[in-house]
Order: structure tokens, then sequence, then C-alpha cells
């Protein structure tokens, strides 16, 4: 069999099983942040806004256009999603195999570089199949990190291709790791570690046993001696680096992003922001106390995970936060990561993949887990491009392993990705519904404040409000400071119809969280249904005071000010939503009621026929426009 068609093969395998570990998630429903990344981003209903949305650079653009390519072609049908996500993963999956292969044919120069296929199919596997890609696969919103991680390993794979190359071929390769570098950070901050890593692969391509490329890298090599005039000597620290002058200005560009890395990150989340652990919601965490967290997650949790994914990752664990240096298990986790550096590091010409693995892991990691806080210490997707490395260490031991077996039990070690494939099935049944999803989560964090929230609300999105009401009367009286619950359950009650008690809790939510609009759109809206339209009115103009660029509560402000008979604000308003959803069919049909009750009949038709273009199919609108035109 020829190497190209053992290529395809192997493609076809990765794709296959791929499929196959997800094919029972293309109905699972949308989740938590899928609400806000999909429901209520309302630039990306048009794709006349993709130039809009490509314009806001500091919001993950690239990702935005995902979403609203996928709204264009199928709403909120949340199979396309699902399809996409899967598509995008199965394509970083065959950059993991061509990654692969290409260290391995770099790293290895002996005997066992014959076995680079077959290293590479087993990490493109492991990658793909391991249940802890489920978080980021199966959650929509989540897409984030599966295509920002196709950029980077694109960039990646152009690097090392390039790197042999010269001339015209060589600047053209580096430029495309550069341009799929940048498209990366419009995606996901997680990308900006790529110097680093780009770095490192210039270390190891020259100092890996039997590779030492003259002119070529970054970084130290000890072959040879010092050549050239004394400046060239100089840049080359008297003959450790190897390095020419065209690699000087290479390495300087990607290096100069380093310093932008932090200040992106710092842009992006702040330097203190509120962190959920198993105490709240909302909980202040400084970076150092951060960092001191993160050092306990990545041994105890994540590596444990990869490691043993049977019953380990879920959709929100249940993380305490760290506040000493000296904690016993902050020391121990310490212990073990610089144990594990110095591995890698005494490792990088004996076993240079396990080296680079490791280093890959950890590098990749510093976005989420050093001192910038984020709101989540600890979750699946974070992974994702980590799980890399891991991948890297855990082929190249199978393989290793499998040469040791006799001849008729060498396929042992493919049973591996067999065995990931019913875990990830298993994994995925989790994600089918809100329900199942926090119900998993509070079997393995039955103590954390969110999980408990969630769970309830899920019940409550489901219908069934009997189950709901029994699990937040729960959760009120473990957690009494929790304003989201109060507000919740008004919104329970107002389904029940309930509305006197649904006023209450709203009330309830807003001493507990004064400045936040949403209660009050809610407390507003119970108001109207009570026939109190001032007081909604009142309630109302507080939201859009605290939120004055939100077309939804704009309409439903000026929904309230025109039973009121006010048409001069109703006409304002109106014209305020269209200047910032310019396709809003309630505004043109707001403004069609305000000019009829001012007797101006053909603006009014003009205005619904608008509105009737924008959302075909409106009765009440189509009889409205029957009357006033006599039909």
């Amino acid at each position: 069999m020829t190497k190209s068609k053992n290529t395809v093969n192997h493609l076809f395998i990765i794709a296959l099983l791929t499929t196959v570990a997800y094919s029972n998630t293309f109905s699972n429903s949308f989740h938590f942040d899928d609400r806000y990344a999909i429901f209520e981003d309302r630039a990306i209903r048009d794709i006349a806004n993709i130039p809009a949305i490509l314009k806001d650079v500091i919001y993950r653009p690239l990702l935005r256009v995902t979403f609203a390519l996928n709204y264009h072609f199928g709403g909120i049908d949340v199979f396309g999603y699902h399809l996409t996500n899967l598509f995008l993963h199965i394509t970083v999956a065959l950059c993991v195999y061509f990654l692969s292969g290409l260290l391995f044919k770099r790293f290895v120069r002996n005997d066992d570089s014959r076995d680079s296929g077959a290293f590479a199919l087993m990490a493109a596997l492991i990658f793909a199949l391991h249940p802890v890609q489920t978080g980021s696969v199966t959650y929509i919103a989540s897409r984030s990190a599966v295509l920002a991680a196709l950029f980077y390993l694109l960039a990646v794979i152009l690097f090392i291709t390039g790197f042999e190359q010269k001339g015209l071929k060589k600047a053209s390769l580096y430029f495309g790791a550069f341009f799929s570098f940048l498209l990366g950070i419009g995606v996901k901050e997680t990308v900006l570690t790529l110097p680093f890593i780009i770095a490192l692969l210039s270390f190891y391509l020259i100092t890996v046993p039997g590779k030492s490329i003259v002119g070529e890298g970054l970084v130290p090599s000890l072959f040879g001696r010092p050549q050239g005039p004394p400046l060239q000597q100089f840049l080359r620290f008297n003959g450790i680096f190897r390095v020419n002058r065209t690699d000087i200005i290479i390495s300087g560009l990607w290096l100069l992003t380093l310093p932008v890395f932090a200040l992106v990150k710092y842009m992006s989340v702040g330097h203190l922001i509120p962190v959920d652990t198993r105490f709240g919601p909302g909980e202040i965490l400084p970076p150092y106390q951060y960092l001191l967290t993160e050092l306990n997650v990545v041994i105890f949790h994540y590596l444990r995970w990869l490691f043993s994914p049977l019953g380990g990752p879920h959709a929100d664990p249940d993380i305490p936060a760290e506040i000493s240096f000296m904690d016993i298990s902050t020391i121990f986790a310490a212990l073990i990561i610089a144990g594990l550096l110095y591995f890698a590091l005494r490792s990088v010409k004996k076993r240079p993949i396990v080296s680079f693995g490791i280093l890959w892991f950890f590098i990749t990691l510093i976005p989420t887990s050093t001192v910038f806080p984020l709101g989540d210490v600890a979750v699946e997707r974070h992974l994702y491009l980590p799980s890399i490395g891991f991948a890297l260490i855990a082929s190249y031991f199978l393989i290793k392993a499998g040469k040791l077996l006799p001849v008729n039990l060498r396929f042992v070690p493919y049973l591996v990705p067999i065995l990931l494939v019913g875990m990830t099935i298993k994994t995925n049944f989790a994600w089918k519904s809100e329900v199942t999803l926090w119900e998993d989560a509070a079997l393995k964090s039955p103590n954390k404040i969110r999980v408990l929230g969630n769970r309830a609300f899920a019940y409550f999105e489901a219908g069934d409000l009997e189950k709901a009401e029994a699990l937040y009367i729960d959760f009120l009286k473990r957690f009494p400071y929790d304003a989201a619950g109060y507000n919740n359950m008004g919104l329970l009650y107002e389904k029940k119809g309930d509305i006197k008690s649904a006023i209450k809790y709203y009330k309830d939510a807003i001493r507990l969280r004064p400045g936040y609009w949403r209660f009050y759109m809610h407390l507003g809206d119970a108001y109207s249904q009570a026939g109190l339209i001032n007081e909604a009115i009142n309630e109302l103009q507080t939201a859009v005071n605290l939120e004055p660029q939100n077309p939804e509560l704009l309409v439903n402000l000026a929904s309230l000010l025109a039973k009121q008979g006010e048409v001069g604000r109703v006409i304002e308003i109106a014209n305020q939503v269209i200047n910032l959803e310019p396709k809003n069919a309630m505004a043109f049909s707001l403004l069609g009621i305000s000019y009829e009750r001012m007797g101006m009949k053909e603006e009014a038709v003009r205005r619904y026929k608008t509105a009737l273009k924008l959302n075909p199919g409106w009765e009440p609108l189509i009889e409205k426009l029957k009357g006033l035109e006599g039909r």
C-alpha cells in the first residue's frame, strides 16, 4: 500500500470514528451561554451585518460570523450548529494528524521513523475521541475553542513546513502561518500563546538527534563555531546560537506579539473579575489566588480527566478557591508541575515527542490557568488545545508498547480509540438537554450554587413547573442571597399565573441586585399583566436607563406607551429601535399604530406593509391592512 493511500485511509478512519462518537449529539439542545451567543446576539440574524461584526475586533468576530452563517442557513435549528461544530472538530483532528506526522519525522531519526503514520493516526484519534472534548464539541458556544485550535494548528503546520524551505516558498509559508495566527486571535485569546510554541519548535528542530540545520531557528544549538562578521558572531552569542538575519527578523515579528498577550487578556477579562466557585458566583479572586487555585486544577482535575475520563469531566466542577501558598495540596501540585517541566527539559534529546507534548500542554494552558482570572476556574473546553500535547505523549507510549507485544497482539493499543468512542458517546448523553446536563452536574457537584440554580431553571424551561418550584424553594433556603434565584422564581410564578407572587420575587431580586436591567424588565412585564400600566412603564424606563441600546426593552416600553396614547414618545422610541435594528418588524408596527392614531393613514399603511414584509404571515397585521385598504 502506498504512502498516499495510507494517508487517505487514516483520514477516513479519523473522520468516521469521530462522526460515530458524536452521532448522538445532533439533536442535543442549546445550553446556557448559547442564549447569549446565538439568541441574544441580534447582529448574527442578518448576514448583511457581517462587515460590522468583523469590525468589532475585541469580541471574537470570526466566531460570530460562523454563528451568523448558521443562523442564515438554518435559523435556530440546532442540527446545523452541531453539524458545524463536528465538522470543525474533525478538521482540527486531521490537522493534529498532519502535525503529529511532521513532528515525528523531524524528531525521530532512527528505525522508529517508519512508525510516523501509526503515531500520527493514534495521536489524532486520541485527541478527537477523548470524552474531555465533549464540552467543546457538543456545547455550541464553545465553538470558539475548536475554531481557535484550527487556526493555531494551521499556523504551526505552515511554520514547520516552511522551516526547511528557502526563498519565496519559505516566506510564503511563514506569511501563511502569521496570517493564520491573526485569524485565530479573532476567535479566542488563547491563540496568543502561539509565539511560545513557535520558539519552542525552533529549538526542537535544531537540537533533536541527527538534526542540525545551519542558519535555521531562533534558540540554542551547541553545534559548530561562530562564523562571519563580528556583529553576526555577537548575535549568535559566541556560537551558542545559530541564527541568520532572516530568522532574527521572523523571530522578532513573532515575539513582538508576546507583550500584546497581557494587554489583550487584560482588555478582555480585566485583572479582577467575578469567578464562580463552590462558594457562589461573583467571588472576587485576585490574580495570585486564581493562580494558586489553578495549580490544583491542572494536577488534580485536568490531568485526572485526561488519564481517567470515565466519571471525570462535567459541565460545572465544584472547585474550592485556594488562598494560601502554604496549603499542602498547592505545594504538592506545584512540585508535580515543576517535576514534569524538569523531565520535559531533560528529555529533549532522548524523548523529544514526550518533552514537546508536556511543554505544549503547559504553554497552551497559560491563558486560562495563570494570573488571568476567568469566570470558570475549571471547565472541559480549557483543555481542548492543551490536550493535543497529551495526545502526542499517549500516542508515543502506545505505539512503543505495541511493538513490545507479540505480533498477534499488536492490535491491542488500537483498542484504546475504540474505548474512547464508547466513553464519548456516554458522556454526550449528559448534554442531551438542559435537564440532563444539570442533573449530571448536580450529581457530581451537589453543593455548588450555580449548578443547583441552573438545574432548577432547566426544569422551568422544560415546562415541569412543579419540579422547578420544589427545587427553587430548596435552593432559596440554602442560598437566600442569590438574586437570580428570586428572579427565576418570579418567572415561574408568572408562568403559573400567580402575578402577585411573581411581583414579590422580582422585587426581592432587585433588592439584592439593584443594578441589573433584566430584573426591572421582568417586574415591568408583571405589572403590565396585572393591569398596572403606569408602574410597568416606570420599571421598564428604569431598565432602559440601565441598558439604553437594547431593542427588546425599547419595544416593550414603546408598546406600553402606545396603550397610554403617548404617540410622540412611541414614534421617537420606534425610530430609535429601527436605527439599532433596521429589520425590527415590531418597531415598524408601532410606527403604523402611531400614525394611524394621528390620522395619517398612508403613513400608517406604509409602516404596516414594511412590518409585514419583515414578518410575513403576521395575521393581526394582515387583517388590519385589509381594513385600512378597504379589502
